[in-house]
């Protein structure tokens, strides 16, 4: 009987201790919603302190700011997943290093823009110029294309493999013409950095097309390659753009004087 009293009691206090630990616990966890100390950190010279959903709201806030918009899905979900993993730490130091770790790839994507638009807008202002440069090398080489093509009318039209050839020759030289001059007057229309920043339709859809492979090279210390690349993919992307646009019927010639 008294061996049963004494278990009884061992179970009374050890009940009465796990509550306790438990209300400690539940008033810790408030302690630390309540306390503007406890979440506390510092990071590019802004410093981060107050509640955890204070310093969540602050965080949030910065993820939607308009510098921000238009950031590419890929990216976009993996700073949402920081963002989440960050938001649900109890803890102040592992919160503290989740959110560090969620604003080191914040302000990594905003560096990454600023190289970006920089680059890009280098290579509209390139291209512009290799547009006017290269205008009457195209111009001539469809001429040329055409004179010949003519002759092989006149002259022999039973030998078809030379033929199709020439009528080739033709047709790829006026495409490439009508392109480019497609292209020109596109590019014509760009004026300096503002095409970058607040681009048109089509500069938006390469822009945004390209934005996950040059974040490849940026995170991938391979910036110097950026404006090639840039350069290789807006030309091909323009000239696509241009190939349901274009119509023979609509081609002037600016250097060639009679045809």
């Amino acid at each position: 009987m008294r061996a049963k009293l004494v278990s009884t009691k061992l179970l009374i206090r050890l009940l009465a201790f796990c509550t306790m630990l438990l209300n400690l616990s539940l008033v810790t966890a408030q302690n630390q919603e309540i306390s503007p100390n406890r979440y506390r950190f510092k990071y590019r010279s802004e410093l981060y302190k107050g509640t955890r959903l204070q310093i969540t709201s602050k965080l949030k806030a910065l993820k939607n700011d308009s510098k921000f918009v238009g950031i590419p899905d890929v990216i976009e979900e993996e700073l949402n997943t920081l963002f989440t993993a960050t938001k649900k730490q109890a803890i102040p130091k592992y919160y503290k290093k989740h959110a560090i770790i969620f604003l080191d790839a914040l302000y990594n994507y905003e560096d990454f823009a600023k190289v970006y638009e920089n680059s890009l807008n280098a290579v509209v202002k390139k291209v512009k110029k290799d547009m006017y440069r290269v205008d009457f090398k195209f111009e001539r080489e469809f001429t040329k294309a055409k004179v010949i093509l003519d002759r092989k009318i006149k002259e022999d039209v039973t030998n078809l493999e030379k033929f199709d050839q020439a009528k080739k020759e033709f047709a790829d030289s006026q495409t490439k013409l009508l392109c480019h001059r497609w292209m020109k007057r596109k590019f014509e229309k760009y004026k300096g950095i503002d095409i970058v920043k607040n681009p048109d339709e089509l500069m938006k859809a390469f822009k945004k097309t390209e934005a996950v492979q040059v974040y490849k090279l940026y995170n991938s210390n391979k910036i110097e390659k950026i404006q090639s690349y840039l350069e290789n993919q807006i030309i091909d992307f323009y000239y696509k753009k241009s190939l349901p646009e274009i119509n023979p019927k609509t081609l002037d010639f600016q250097y060639i004087t009679k045809m």
